[in-house]
């Protein structure tokens, strides 16, 4: 499944754009407002903090899309490009899921979809590097669990101090896009995100394991449709 953002044409990015743009000021405004006139000056800053970090993704993600900074390895699963003999892989933002994810689906099926999604890219970037064998993948979610990940070829890492400290500050971002998937109200818990890491020899001698897992997930969602 394709992110539809990159399918609509410009007039209805622009459109698109509008119409958040216009969501938020609705919001900030009559905050900022309440804010500073019944002086409650710490709701403001609070206020914008939640709503920029709920937003960023619908502005970052097209802009280092197009200028080659990110990449899809599927519509879910993005990554850096390659440094150090190193690459990062980063689930798919709050603006993915908007522009993937079925409407109609319920919250199993949307988690389903999501973890397929997560092993389709894997799957693909292993396709596209298997002249590296000692290219280094590393990731951070928490959407995969340890055992998981273990089947399929990562081991968890100790998570470095300065990706917490982003997970923290994009918390309010973390508490919509797993309440989207959900399709619930959802907060997440900052002790399950753990870093993986691989390489793409473990992961190629594991890819029949992760297609078995794919598959398996992707007949789940046909049989909840």
């Amino acid at each position: 499944m394709r992110n539809k953002f990159f399918e609509l044409s410009s007039k209805q990015k622009r459109r698109f754009y509008i119409k958040l743009i216009s969501i938020v000021l609705s919001l900030l405004i009559p905050i900022f407002f309440i804010s500073f006139y019944f002086k409650i000056y710490f709701l403001a800053p609070i206020t914008f903090w939640i709503v920029l970090s709920v937003i960023a993704s619908f502005f970052d993600m097209p802009s280092m899309i197009k200028n080659g900074k990110l990449q899809y390895e599927s519509s879910l699963l993005i990554s850096e490009k390659e440094k150090d003999h190193q690459i990062t892989i980063h689930g798919g933002t709050l603006f993915d899921y908007y522009f993937v994810l079925n409407k109609d689906d319920n919250g199993k099926n949307r988690r389903n979809f999501i973890l397929s999604e997560y092993l389709n890219g894997i799957l693909n970037l292993v396709a596209s590097n298997n002249e590296k064998p000692n290219l280094e993948i590393t990731g951070t979610t928490y959407i995969l669990n340890p055992r998981t990940a273990n089947k399929i070829g990562f081991e968890v890492q100790k998570t470095k101090p300065a990706q917490l400290i982003i997970l923290i500050l994009n918390y309010p971002n973390l508490v919509f896009t797993r309440s989207f998937a959900n399709k619930k109200l959802s907060f997440p818990n900052l002790k399950n995100i753990k870093t993986y890491k691989s390489n793409i020899q473990k992961l190629e001698e594991n890819k029949q394991r992760i297609s078995k897992i794919r598959n398996a997930l992707q007949s789940r969602i046909a049989k909840n449709v």
